[in-house]
């Protein structure tokens, strides 16, 4: 079955529900966004109010009535606390390819979520949007996150140099990636 943008899409996983985020999660997006650590490899500033978290939250909503990006809000299962966002920005359908970007509030780092939170959107990239190739750009300082991506299968594929410019300066950037036929010889395996 093909995805299409009528509804906004939920995954379940074993220990996390990832759903839309509503203006509902204004304080916890703020909590989250306003973090320096949790920011600090995002590509931009800690958000100042909840004046810019709401318009996050607008953006990351008008990205997927454009049908240029898909955020979801983590939330966990058992409690319902939101801890975080992750998804599709980036997206060349034409192309078959799709960045990923994630973050987690600062109290559930090294729980495994980030991983989890992946995962379900590989299997929701290759499989419902029909992806080919799914890239993330991660600052090469980001070392936890280079383990995350590799655990899961992603390969390096080089340093792209002034990449970016975040936070008032050029940034240089690391491209990782996993294709869908490494995503699916990983899955049968495993």
């Amino acid at each position: 079955m093909e995805f299409s943008f009528e509804y906004f899409p939920a995954i379940e996983t074993e220990r996390l529900f990832m759903r839309e985020i509503i203006m509902g999660d204004l304080k916890d997006m703020y909590g989250i966004f306003s973090s320096e650590n949790v920011m600090k490899y995002y590509g931009m500033f800690p958000i100042e109010d909840e004046v810019q978290a709401e318009r996050l939250i607008r953006s990351f909503r008008q990205g997927f009535d454009d049908q240029k990006s898909i955020r979801w809000g983590i939330t966990l299962k058992d409690t319902g606390e939101f801890i975080g966002t992750c998804g599709f920005h980036n997206m060349q359908m034409r192309s078959y390819r799709a960045e990923i970007g994630y973050e987690i509030a600062q109290t559930h780092w090294n729980k495994g979520y980030v991983t989890e939170a992946i995962h379900a959107m590989l299997e929701f990239g290759f499989g419902m949007l029909k992806l080919n190739r799914i890239e993330a750009l991660v600052y090469p300082e980001n070392s936890s996150s280079h383990r995350a991506l590799e655990k899961i299968g992603f390969v390096e594929e080089g340093l792209l140099r002034e990449y970016a410019y975040f936070r008032e300066c050029f940034t240089d950037l690391v491209m990782h990636s996993i294709l869908k036929t490494d995503y699916l010889n990983r899955v049968l395996f495993e």
